[in-house]
């Protein structure tokens, strides 16, 4: 196995979301140096981070094993956002605005939304 493969599909996929190692490393509660150490490769992910750092993306894990080339976003996006679109505290209005979202810009930065927007709805204490 490639190991160097998860710390440089790591890297991609967490640029491409346009979010920070100290973002990511805080959502997932983690620390921002050992999601740095993993993206150098000089640590390997166990199997649990691994799942959160692809549920985290919507992607799959052969993605980030480097497996495949293909991160798979519709087919992992598509498993969040229909949690999201079927939470009984999702309001129409806030569905509207992620698709909008969506639609506009690259779907690397749809998860980003879509936990935006999962966030919001938390906030307003519609959980």
């Amino acid at each position: 196995m490639n190991t160097s493969a998860v710390g440089t599909n790591l890297r991609k996929v967490r640029t491409l979301s346009k979010l920070s190692l100290k973002d990511v490393a805080d959502d997932l509660g983690i620390q921002k140096g050992t999601l740095g150490n993993i993206e150098r490769s000089d640590k390997y992910p166990s199997l649990d981070m691994l799942f959160k750092l692809a549920n985290y993306f919507c992607i799959s894990v052969d993605y980030l094993l480097g497996r495949t080339d293909d991160p798979q976003y519709e087919t992992y996006l598509h498993l969040a956002e229909e949690a999201f679109f079927n939470h009984p505290a999702t309001s129409k209005d806030l569905i509207d605005k992620y698709k909008q979202d969506k639609a506009a810009h690259p779907i690397e930065l749809a998860p980003v939304y879509l936990r935006d927007y999962e966030a919001i709805r938390d906030e307003h204490g519609q959980d």
